[in-house]
């Protein structure tokens, strides 16, 4: 690796991590969309995928933005080190792409998907740009009379100046209280220019003023885009830093002990059918009944009892699959089924003790001041000692895993307006519509994330190109900063944290108490 801090290895790292990104989003896309959309909706289908792969790929940038840093000697200074990524133009490209995404491509694409089907393509464009218009036009007026009345950065200034005296002049000439500096009118003799305004720094009576710049427009968008990253990151990485490592030990605790034989599957199935011929025809019932007197608090109630059944036989249906692995070699696809709940189990262990470190490292490092101490800095630095990557690396999947949970918790919880979910993201079952949503609401939580690791690990990633967006001039902008400086963010996600995880531990002891549904002896 060369001194001045070219590394061809970290552009490999690169190009082989969005790789791998990309192809972990169409995993998820294939798992989670409707059969409805199989094989249709590509365009939306291409802008969920590369709008996750953006929100994950920029919250990598941080590890390698550290790497990319490290490549570069101590004793060469950073300008005049030749950097293998431009890490500055890396940063500005991906948020500019998240931010024309999340403003202009996710909202025409979810207004053009779910116009009407008899609706002409030349109707669908123009319906979607017009409301793309409309939602731009509002964003552009709150965005620009913020910015016109509170876009201001007040920066305290201490001014200290002192009088002129000729070169040479000894301290008898002045006296004793003159001899560190000169105060205004203190000494009227000699040739003395007395301007002077304060003496000391140390001595008290220097006094603090206000110095006021207008910030940049992009730096006031980043901004507000921070704040209303930051409560989408509290609703969603608070839930899952805690629904991660349960519902992965959950997994492995609720698996399926035995398989059965295909008479017995045979007989199930058909139970099932049935079942659901049921419900869909309660379903078609009550349809029927809203058409004439319209949506009343008992059809409300039977639609949503309705919905909870029909969520029970899905689960059934799945469970119905892994007890009865199909296939030539139903051996060997059983003992896969198990390995994986085996390595749910382990996953579930390590993403406890990441979250565990996660919780302790804001209790220890970032709450106090001073810290008591630097924990995971340390910790990352004493790997790099080891070897090179050893510490970014691991930098890498703590950064990663917030992301991951801020994806888990909007599985988990969705958007919920008052007590109902809005886009709610199912296994097997949801829309496109959906998928663009959530898409959206995950790229805005990345904003934060990156802030929120960035300002974690300050202490290892110290003098990283990031440093320069999330820098000391959004602490102090006028009626935003005060959230920032003091960290108001951060305090309210460690509380929604431990709150979510006693609510979620309560939830699975109380479900554990309820009787277990045996899908072999419900449909016998």
């Amino acid at each position: 690796m060369a001194a001045d801090g070219f590394n061809w290895f970290l552009i490999v790292v690169a190009v082989v991590s969005s790789i791998l990104v990309t192809l972990i989003n169409v995993y998820i896309l294939v798992h989670f969309q409707h059969p409805e959309d199989r094989n249709q909706a590509w365009f939306p289908k291409a802008v969920v995928v590369l709008g996750l792969t953006l929100s994950e790929l920029s919250v990598l940038l941080l590890p390698l933005d550290v790497a990319n840093r490290a490549a570069c000697a101590e004793s060469v200074v950073i300008s005049a080190c030749n950097f293998a990524l431009p890490m500055a133009d890396l940063w500005t490209a991906v948020y500019v792409a998240m931010l024309i995404l999340i403003i202009f491509v996710i909202p025409f694409t979810l207004f053009y998907y779910e116009q009407d089907h008899d609706t002409s393509v030349r109707g669908k464009l123009a319906s979607s740009g017009w409301w793309v218009l409309g939602t731009f036009t509002i964003l552009g007026l709150i965005l620009g009379l913020s910015y016109g009345f509170v876009g201001f950065v007040d920066l305290p200034v201490t001014t200290l100046t002192s009088g002129l005296a000729l070169f040479g002049a000894d301290d008898a000439t002045f006296g004793p209280a003159a001899a560190a500096c000169l105060e205004k009118n203190a000494l009227a003799r000699g040739s003395v220019l007395n301007a002077g305004y304060a003496c000391d720094a140390g001595s008290g009576g220097v006094p603090t003023e206000t110095w006021s710049v207008r910030t940049s427009f992009p730096v006031y968008v980043v901004a507000l885009t921070s704040v209303v990253s930051w409560v989408s990151f509290i609703a969603f990485g608070g839930v899952g830093i805690s629904a991660v490592p349960i519902d992965l030990v959950k997994r492995f605790l609720g698996r399926p002990k035995t398989v059965i034989a295909k008479s017995e599957y045979i007989k199930i199935a058909g139970k099932l059918a049935q079942a659901t011929q049921v419900v869909v025809a309660e379903a078609r019932e009550v349809q029927r009944e809203e058409r004439g007197t319209g949506r009343t608090r008992k059809t409300r109630r039977a639609l949503a009892k309705i919905d909870l059944r029909l969520t029970q036989l899905e689960d059934d249906e799945l469970t119905l699959q892994k007890i009865f692995p199909q296939g030539e070699d139903r051996e060997a696809s059983w003992t896969m089924t198990v390995s994986g709940y085996y390595a749910s189990l382990v996953f579930g262990v390590v993403a406890g003790v990441v979250s565990l470190m996660w919780m302790l490292h804001i209790a220890l490092y970032i709450f106090p001041s001073p810290p008591v101490t630097p924990f995971l800095n340390d910790f990352f630095t004493s790997l790099d000692q080891a070897f090179g990557l050893f510490g970014t690396s691991a930098f890498a999947l703590f950064c990663f895993y917030m992301i991951m949970c801020v994806v888990k918790g909007n599985i988990k919880v969705g958007f919920r307006l008052l007590l109902f979910a809005v886009y709610p993201m199912k296994l097997n079952g949801t829309l496109m519509s959906s998928f663009l949503f959530n898409t959206g609401l995950i790229m805005l939580s990345s904003i934060s994330v990156i802030q929120f690791c960035a300002r974690a690990f300050d202490g290892y990633a110290a003098e990283t190109s990031v440093s320069e967006i999330f820098g000391d001039e959004l602490n102090h902008l006028r009626g935003l900063g005060e959230l920032f400086a003091n960290n108001v963010f951060l305090y309210v996600f460690f509380g929604f944290s431990l709150l979510s995880m006693f609510v979620l531990a309560h939830t699975e002891v109380r479900d554990a108490h309820k009787p277990k549904r045996a899908i072999e002896s419900l449909y016998k």
